[in-house]
Order: C-alpha cells, then sequence, then structure tokens
C-alpha cells in the first residue's frame, strides 16, 4: 500500500512489532504530544493485516483514516462511520445499545464518532449502553477496541457513586480486565493519567508514553508500574517524558522485553487531527459515500430483533390478547363455559369493589368536608361574640355570615408553582376515576411509556403536580392500592396492575427526555430555571458552588441563592452529593 511499511515492510523498524499489536496498550501524553495521531497509526497496521477494530472518537478525528496523506484519494479502507460530521450512518445519546449490538455482529471495523451529541453527560449514556450490549452480544472473536479520550469513561474520582458514570466505570473495567475471554483487546488513549480510573489503566499490558509535563500524571502511572514493570527502568523513563518532542515517545511492553525511546513514522493516511498553525486556515476534506446496505439491513434486523424482546413491547402485545380474550365469543347458550362464568364473577367482584371502595372514599371527603364547615362556623362564631356582632346562618351554604358588612372576597391562596403534566392522553382508558386517582395513574403510565416501569413516589407526584408527601398524597395512593390499581414496591417506587394499566391513560407518543426537560423547564420561574440549566448540562457530574454560580450567573452566596436552591431542593429536582456542590435529581433522567 505504501512504502513506509504499513504492512510491515522490513526496511522500515516498526516501534511497536505486530505481535505486540495484540496486546491491551495504554497511549498516554500532553495535548499536542502526539498520542492520537500516532495511535491511529498503529490501527492503519491493523486495518492493512485485515483485524477488525472499533474506535470511539470523542473528539471527531479519526475519519482521516479513510483518506490518504493528500486527504483527496481515498486510502482503500472502507470502514464505515457511526454519527459526526463525515458520518455514514447517525447516532445519538440514545442509539448505544443498537450500535453495540450491531458492531458485536459485524465483520467489518468501524468509527464511532461521538463529537456531535453535544454533552459528556450524552456521550456517557451513549458508552454506558454501547459497551454493554457490546459486551454482551459479543461473538469471541478478535475486536480491537480503541478508545479515545479514555478517562471521561472511566475516571478516577466519581461524584456519582450509584449513577449511569459508575456503572460506566464498572463496564469499563469489565472490559478491559475480562474482556480478552469477548475477544476484546482494549488500546485506551488518554492525555491525563492522573485523573483515569488506576484499576482501569493498571490493567494494560504496555504503555507508549509521550511527552508528560505534570508531575501528578507521571506519578499516576505508579500503579502501573508496580504491577507490570521494573521500578528502576521507571526512573529512567520519568525523567525522560518532560522532555519528548512531538512524536517521540517511550514504547515499554515488559511481557514482550520491549522498553526503549523511539520515533514514531508518520501515518500514511490523512491527519484530520492537526491543529492549523497562526493565520493558516485549517484544510478540510469530503469522504465519498460507502455502500452500506448489508450494515444497513443488519442494523433494521438489530432493531426489529430489540423491539421484539423490549419489555414494554411485550406488554403492549400481552395487554392486546388479553383483550381479545375477554372479548365476547359466539358460545352456544346450551353448553355454558363454568371457567368463563367463574372469570366474569370474579372481575365483577373486583369491580364492585374497586368503585365500592372509591364511592366511600368520596362520601369520606365529603364528610370530612362538613367537619370543616362545622368547625369553621364555630369560630366564626365565637370571634363575633367577642366582638360583639351578630351572625346569620346561610341556609343554602351552611355558612355563617354578618348581615352589618359586605362579605369580603378572599384572596387567592398561593399555591407553589405548577409542575410537569403527561402529554395530552389517549382514549386507552376509560377516565372514569376521581381527579387525583386518574392523574395519579396517569402519570405512572407517563412514565411507563418514557422506559420506567416503576417510578419513583417523586417522579410520579411531579407529572401529576401533586407533592409526594402528606396527607393527602398517602390517602390517594391508599385508595387506589385497596382498589387494586397500583402495587407498592421497595424505595418508594409505584406500579401500576393489570387493572392499573386498563384504567390508566396512556400518551399516545412515547415521550422522550428532552420533552420531559423541556416540561420541567417550561413550568419553572426564571431564577429556578438558571439554576437548574447548568446541573442538567453536566448531569451526572457536579458542580462546586463557584462554577454553578458562574454558570447561573448569580452569586452562589447570601440569602436569594440559598433561597432559589431550597426552592429547587423541595421540589426534588436537585441533591447536594457533598458540601457546596449541586447536581440535578437522578429521577430527571430516567
Amino acid at each position: 500500500m505504501d512504502d513506509r511499511g504499513i504492512e510491515g515492510d522490513d526496511s522500515v523498524k516498526q516501534p511497536i512489532p505486530d505481535v505486540a499489536l495484540d496486546d491491551r496498550l495504554g497511549f498516554v501524553g500532553t495535548a499536542g504530544s502526539g498520542k492520537s495521531y500516532n495511535a491511529m497509526g498503529r490501527v492503519e497496521r491493523l486495518l492493512a493485516k485485515k483485524a477488525r477494530v472499533c474506535c470511539v472518537d470523542p473528539l471527531g478525528v479519526f475519519w482521516g483514516l479513510r483518506l490518504k496523506e493528500d486527504g483527496k484519494t481515498e486510502s482503500g479502507f472502507d470502514i464505515p462511520i457511526f454519527g459526526g460530521p463525515h458520518g455514514d450512518l447517525p447516532l445519538t445519546e440514545h442509539s448505544g445499545a443498537l450500535i453495540g449490538e450491531t458492531v458485536a455482529g459485524m465483520a467489518e471495523s468501524c468509527i464511532i464518532d461521538l463529537s456531535e451529541i453535544g454533552t459528556k453527560a450524552g456521550e456517557r449514556r451513549f458508552m454506558l449502553h454501547f459497551l454493554t450490549a457490546l459486551y454482551r452480544k459479543s461473538k469471541d472473536e478478535p475486536l480491537h477496541l480503541v478508545i479515545d479520550e479514555a478517562d471521561m469513561f472511566a475516571p478516577q474520582k466519581l461524584s456519582d457513586k450509584e449513577g449511569e458514570a459508575a456503572k460506566l466505570l464498572g463496564m469499563m473495567e469489565t472490559v478491559v480486565r475480562r474482556g480478552r475471554i469477548k475477544g476484546f483487546i482494549p488500546w485506551l488513549i488518554t492525555q491525563r493519567p492522573a485523573v483515569i480510573a488506576k484499576d482501569v489503566l493498571s490493567q494494560v499490558d504496555g504503555l507508549v508514553a509521550f511527552k508528560l509535563t505534570s508531575s501528578q500524571d507521571r506519578d499516576a502511572l505508579s500503579a502501573w508500574v508496580e504491577g507490570s514493570a521494573d521500578k528502576e527502568d521507571w526512573k529512567v523513563m520519568r525523567a525522560a517524558l518532560p522532555a519528548m518532542e512531538r512524536g517521540q515517545g517511550v514504547v515499554w511492553i515488559p511481557g514482550r522485553g520491549i522498553m526503549e525511546t523511539v520515533s514514531f513514522p508518520e501515518k500514511i493516511t490523512f491527519d484530520s487531527s492537526r491543529t492549523p498553525k497562526r493565520g493558516e486556515k485549517k484544510s478540510t476534506a469530503s469522504l465519498k459515500p460507502l455502500d452500506l446496505g448489508s450494515l444497513k439491513e443488519r442494523l433494521a434486523k438489530v432493531d426489529a430483533e430489540r423491539k421484539a424482546d423490549d419489555p414494554k413491547t411485550l406488554k403492549i402485545e400481552i395487554a392486546r390478547l388479553t383483550a381479545l380474550t375477554k372479548a365476547p365469543t359466539n358460545i352456544p347458550q346450551n353448553i355454558p363455559d363454568v371457567s368463563i362464568i367463574a372469570a366474569s364473577e370474579q372481575r365483577g367482584y373486583r369491580n364492585g369493589f374497586r368503585d365500592a371502595t372509591i364511592q366511600a372514599g368520596g362520601q369520606f371527603e365529603a364528610l370530612k368536608e362538613q367537619v370543616r364547615a362545622t368547625v369553621r362556623n364555630f369560630a366564626q362564631s365565637l370571634d363575633s361574640n367577642v366582638k360583639g356582632e351578630r351572625l346569620t346562618l346561610d341556609p343554602q351554604s351552611g355558612s355563617l355570615h354578618s348581615p352589618v358588612k359586605a362579605a369580603t372576597t378572599p384572596k387567592p391562596v398561593q399555591r407553589a408553582a405548577p409542575v410537569a403534566r403527561p402529554p395530552s392522553p389517549d382514549a386507552s382508558g376509560d377516565g372514569s376515576l376521581p381527579g387525583p386517582l386518574q392523574k395519579i395513574i396517569d402519570a405512572i403510565a407517563w412514565w411507563n411509556a418514557l422506559g420506567q416501569d416503576t417510578p419513583t413516589n417523586s417522579q410520579v407526584g411531579f407529572v401529576a403536580n401533586y407533592k409526594p408527601r402528606g396527607g393527602s398524597w398517602d390517602t390517594y395512593k391508599s385508595r387506589l392500592k385497596t382498589a387494586g390499581l397500583i402495587e407498592y414496591l421497595p424505595g418508594g417506587r409505584l406500579r401500576l396492575t393489570e387493572e392499573g394499566i386498563a384504567a390508566a391513560r396512556s400518551p399516545s407518543v412515547t415521550p422522550t427526555q428532552d420533552q420531559f426537560h423541556e416540561a420541567v423547564r417550561g413550568l419553572l420561574d426564571t431564577p429556578l430555571l438558571k439554576l437548574l440549566n447548568p446541573l442538567l448540562d453536566v448531569y451526572p457530574d457536579s458542580l462546586d458552588a463557584e462554577a454553578w454560580g458562574d454558570r447561573a450567573g448569580y452569586q452562589p452566596q447570601g440569602g436569594s441563592w440559598d433561597t432559589y436552591k431550597s426552592r429547587l431542593k423541595g421540589l426534588d429536582l436537585i441533591t447536594y452529593p457533598e458540601r457546596g456542590h449541586g447536581r440535578a435529581a437522578d429521577w430527571l433522567f430516567p
């Protein structure tokens, strides 16, 4: 392909021998030191040898592998690209599982370009589901998994120890530590060894270290040295790292007996990661579309299989079939079916019990209002006697009033700002329950459509426009549970029964997470919105007071700042993972 030895020409000594390309490797170095560039040079060698490679590319620079050095001629590496400005096929932060399953069954190499997802939280969400599906569906065939910016997916410090970030770190550890039995050969690329999880970096078989000026980053390699290499050799290597020139590095693979300082040859493909010099216009290039008919067919097949296995889809189909079994049938009247009669009696009993419970609940509410009116009248009468006023009884309303003074219009009660309501329901439920009860089961159904089969009290209360605490909330839930419409689950979660699913009004269109966030944003006043938006943008990470206030446009001190935070906390929209830090609540990211 090229006279510079990409196919193993003995005239060009390769810094990493062919046999070592199948080792787990870590490429470390400061920005601009050449780590990604030279990692791509090693990927060229893998592609030339028809190895199967998947490059995870948060920076959007790996697409240059498709072109030769001139940026115009095709390189011969027809490697499909998912996502990014040069993508052959699109991806979103929610398509990780679909693409993971597809890549697991592909014979081709590919690039996963995450550069247009837009947020680090979205990139991590994609990677969690991508790696999970890839690991689960792997065919145990060799796959080089090249992950750039690996510290973003496997950070040493976690602000969220139970959410998606922690799960993603666990998957990264699984892929690096135990992935070989599944055929994975991970290569990790990072410019900050100090911030990548030690339990991940320590598992690589060899390091390719470029310029590292920070003492913290050089010290962070000590854990790998203690487990894999000689400490005396490390002293030599550590002293040399700060003075390395671009493209110069130390290749250290103890298991192969390799430790030497080398200068890497230039890539044969287009340098799409190059930063223009001052005054220089960045070069651009375009890619010829690939014929991806078979890959698109595989994507469609995987998507169909995932839908067939999806619990929500299965639940809808089961409900449809169940409804058919309940439909009238042409059974001769002279041949009674005892099982049908028994089932009908049981349904009638449940429905009658539910209606009686609801009716009793309504009578109980009326009785409570009557008691409240009696107490109000007594208090008003007592106050009038003290003031020497004379009151009369209104026979229609049952309320006392003074004939002397005109009745004043009571001031409206100040209520909390409304919260997000579910989208307009369709006619799937009959809507026959009293308002509060119907709103609660509709809210659970809305969360079910969003993918949450067992939403929390906070989630349901927020969508139903009720505060999920206090006597009224507990009363409504109790009535629904007694009527057999919901179940209580550990952790304050709620689940619809079959009867509840039938009575609930589900949204006609499945709501997305973005739609939910827009609903939340649209129902908050400006100060709360300005404080919440920065936390939504960085989730699952948190922000300290200084960074949070800077992004929100407020001074993070004083009474107003504390008031706004308290209001958000009261709505269960934020948490405080540590002193002075704010973080969006987990339930906002189902």
